[in-house]
């Protein structure tokens, strides 16, 4: 009996079914691989989160600041209670030093607050990931970054800062963005819950008061 082997047509149309069940399955394992690296770097803000308290312990209950003068930027005053410079590094930008930003405009740049005048500590950011965005002017959900990272965030009433320099919050996670706030809990955050409440209203969580 003669072998019958494949048709040019068979082959194909089974090249075909495999670069369509590519095309299907290639996005699921690329989200499933930043979720991965979105819950690395939650553990990054949480841990950071929590050298911040630690900071705080230290210093007679003040907040961490963004920045020393003869120190620098608050890297420098954490380090030594992380003790692990990796943790700067968000996994999904590793080009930067640092994907994570100070919460500066409202807990102070080169002066700090006692941690005893935040009114909501649990629902007042320190830190998140942080980025200079290459489309401001879009809504926030769509903000991307440059990949250079940054030490501090801007917030709108941090003056015309916010436009000439907009470092800020970015959905950096499939559409989130992790978040750590001053009681020392982190959480991955949609971008309209995190920055929809402006400057001045009860549910910002940027303002101290």
């Amino acid at each position: 009996m003669q072998r019958k082997g494949f048709t040019l047509i068979e082959l194909l149309v089974v090249i075909a079914i495999i670069a369509i069940l590519a095309a299907i399955l290639f996005p699921v394992f690329a989200r499933a691989r930043e979720k991965a690296r979105q819950t690395s770097c939650l553990s990054n803000v949480k841990q950071l989160v929590l050298g911040a308290q630690m900071y705080s312990q230290d210093y007679d209950e003040e907040v961490m600041p963004c920045y020393v003068v003869g120190t620098g930027y608050w890297n420098n005053l954490i380090e030594p209670y992380v003790k692990n410079t990796q943790i700067f590094r968000c996994p999904s930008n590793q080009t930067a030093y640092s994907g994570y930003g100070h919460n500066h405009c409202n807990l102070g740049y080169r002066s700090s607050i006692s941690l005893g005048k935040i009114a909501y500590p649990a629902e007042t950011i320190l830190l998140c990931d942080t980025g200079l965005i290459t489309n401001p002017n879009d809504p926030p959900g769509a903000w991307r970054e440059d990949g250079s990272g940054a030490w501090y965030g801007r917030w709108p009433n941090n003056g015309t800062w916010y436009v000439s320099d907009p470092r800020r919050a970015v959905p950096r996670h499939n559409g989130v963005c992790n978040t750590g706030f001053l009681d020392g809990h982190a959480k991955a955050m949609q971008m309209d819950a995190l920055v929809s409440q402006t400057h001045g209203q009860p549910g910002c969580l940027w303002d101290i008061y």
